[in-house]
């Protein structure tokens, strides 16, 4: 348990209040903590309390590895909700913030790399993506060579710019719908861009998220040359899984990047600002959903927002849920591909809740956001329309 052991200062900083379990104070400003406690047996290992426990007793021999702690450890979306509200104090007067102390997704996502060490992890699907990512460098059991099939017939893009579009896995193999919107508002922005085809490789976010260390350095390598050789001065990401691994995971691995990493919601915001898209009047209520990767792990709440209240027409009503206490939507940290079931029943909170506000459209800023809240949709039969803030802006550009 190496990766645990170099946290361990974090492991015995939790006093085992249990506000990651149910934050019932008027200090902690929310209600529900753990989307993945929510739709399991409610025991503590099932939210970061009893992971915590866990790791301790494994850091203290207590504790064995096996197959049925993998399983338990695996069964957590990394959303971060847990890091948010965690305390070391009961008083209603006083909120401190223990993130000075812990890093829960950190945490948990060491564990996992022990377990992968140990042979007892990532789960069985998982192992699957890892196999596939090694030759084609995608999670989605695709050709490498297809991933530019998105791209319109005859469009050629430079692979070297100021500012290069790193676009990722999700999109081009599953959403493709939604970089051929971002495309557009480039394309309408008269936004100056390259792309780094067809040397671009998985970010790694999988990987990272679930402990296949060796894999997401691998990629993440390859990836920072590709950039580098692009001559880049910016990079930008839609992708939130993509921009999180980017801009803080591949940091924390190589030290300050050669080029800023910004989210495609902050260059439209700034497109909008300063007039470069010209939009029509949509005429849609709408609910935002704050994507973990980019609210809580990268701090981007505001953009977003403002994006909306620029374009004419859209009335924005938010959910109860918002910002550093959004409710995941049940995708993240490998649960979609490793536990299905989970990742939709978690889902369906987040669209019941958006139900609630009567808006007609949920939007998002997350391929993989988009994805499993659509699966939720379908599951539920509701008729709530789930799109991405790229959709609603180039739909709506005049």
């Amino acid at each position: 348990m190496e990766n645990t052991k170099k946290l361990s200062d974090m492991v015995y900083a939790c006093s085992g209040i249990g506000d990651c379990r149910i934050a019932y104070r008027w200090a902690v400003g929310r209600y529900g903590v753990c989307p993945v406690l929510e739709h399991s047996p409610q025991f503590d290992p099932f939210y970061a309390r009893g992971k915590i426990r866990i790791a301790k007793g494994l850091l203290e021999g207590l504790l064995e590895p096996s197959e049925g702690l993998a399983k338990v450890l695996y069964q957590c979306t990394t959303c971060g909700s847990c890091h948010s509200v965690c305390h070391q104090t009961m008083c209603e007067y006083i909120v401190l913030p223990i993130g000075r102390f812990i890093d829960h997704t950190k945490l948990f996502e060491a564990m996992r790399a022990d377990l992968v060490e140990e042979g007892l992890g990532p789960m069985p699907r998982h192992r699957e993506i890892v196999e596939w990512t090694r030759r084609e460098h995608n999670p989605y059991m695709e050709k490498h060579e297809d991933r530019l099939k998105w791209l319109p017939a005859g469009k050629t893009v430079s692979q070297k710019a100021d500012l290069i579009w790193f676009v990722g896995c999700t999109e081009p193999y599953r959403m493709p719908e939604l970089a051929q919107a971002f495309l557009k508002i480039l394309e309408d922005g008269n936004v100056d861009f390259g792309m780094v085809h067809p040397d671009e490789w998985c970010c790694g976010s999988i990987f990272f998220r679930t402990g296949v260390r060796s894999l997401a350095r691998e990629l993440a390598e390859h990836n920072l040359e590709v950039l580098k050789a692009s001559g880049a001065k910016k990079v930008v990401i839609h992708c939130a899984g993509c921009f999180r691994t980017i801009a803080k995971d591949y940091v924390e691995l190589f030290g300050k990047l050669p080029f800023e990493v910004v989210n495609a919601v902050e260059l439209i915001r700034d497109l909008l600002k300063e007039g470069k898209l010209k939009t029509k009047k949509a005429n849609v209520k709408v609910t935002y959903h704050d994507p973990c990767h980019l609210g809580r792990h990268m701090g981007i709440y505001e953009a977003p927002r403002e994006i909306l209240e620029m374009l004419p027409g859209v009335e924005i009503v938010e959910m109860k849920r918002i910002r550093d206490a959004s409710w995941c939507c049940g995708a993240g940290g490998g649960v979609k591909s490793g536990f299905p079931e989970l990742a939709v029943e978690i889902a369906k909170d987040r669209i019941r809740e958006a139900e609630e506000t009567g808006a007609e459209y949920l939007v998002t800023a997350c391929p993989f956001c988009v994805k499993n809240l659509q699966d939720a949709v379908q599951a539920l039969g509701s008729k709530i329309r789930v799109v991405d803030i790229v959709e609603l802006v180039a739909d709506n550009l005049a």
